[in-house]
């Protein structure tokens, strides 16, 4: 293993720390709710039809 390899997979197991700290606090800050996706999708919808009808 190259030392390039062995510097991501640090990497990795860093970032991968980082995320089990954050998920075992149960506290995640700009957490996406279901609100939220039931917004995105409507302002995916409403710009689709908006394209479809505009473009022609």
């Amino acid at each position: 293993m190259s030392e390039r390899d062995n510097g991501w997979s640090r990497e990795l197991r860093r970032r991968i720390k980082v995320y089990d700290e954050i998920d075992a606090k149960n506290d995640w800050h700009g957490q996406m709710g279901a609100g939220d996706y039931w917004g995105l999708l409507v302002l995916t919808v409403v710009l689709v039809a908006g394209f479809s009808v505009w473009g022609g």
